[in-house]
């Protein structure tokens, strides 16, 4: 097969992998030549509840000492604090959340390096009022 013909393929089968709610992922490997190419025809199964590239937005958060949740409580224990920094944001909810300052509304989010979820009260969120814009609910 052809690498240009490979190269087709490979766009075709992550464009209908991301169409259909698949991660799409592999290891790297050699075409006929010796040259290293990107595996797009393997894909990791992933269900459609988890966030995609397509719903994470980054976020800046204000103050310091912020407490990133296990939850969307102020009484679930805190994972992580941090000071005005960027994370990524997968989603927001106001259900079953506590108020801080009035707003209900909690982000998901993880550290732009990579970390386990946590939720962010959107009250330390710049530009949330009271939700992030153009980011989905959870």
């Amino acid at each position: 097969m052809s690498s240009t013909v490979r190269k087709r393929f490979a766009l075709a089968s992550t464009a209908l992998a991301l169409a259909s709610g698949l991660a799409v992922a592999g290891p790297a490997h050699a075409d006929s030549r010796g040259g290293q190419q990107t595996a797009a025809g393997t894909a990791a199964l992933m269900p459609a509840s988890d966030t995609s590239a397509v719903s994470i937005k980054k976020v800046h958060i204000k103050g310091t000492q912020v407490a990133l949740r296990e939850c969307p409580r102020t009484s679930c224990g805190v994972a992580k604090r941090v000071s005005n920094t960027t994370l990524r944001a997968f989603c927001q909810t106001n259900r079953h959340t506590s108020k801080v300052s009035g707003n209900a509304w909690w982000t998901k989010v993880t550290l732009l390096t990579g970390s386990d979820p946590a939720w962010v009260s959107n009250h330390y969120v710049r530009g949330a009022a009271p939700k992030v814009p153009h980011l989905p609910s959870c």
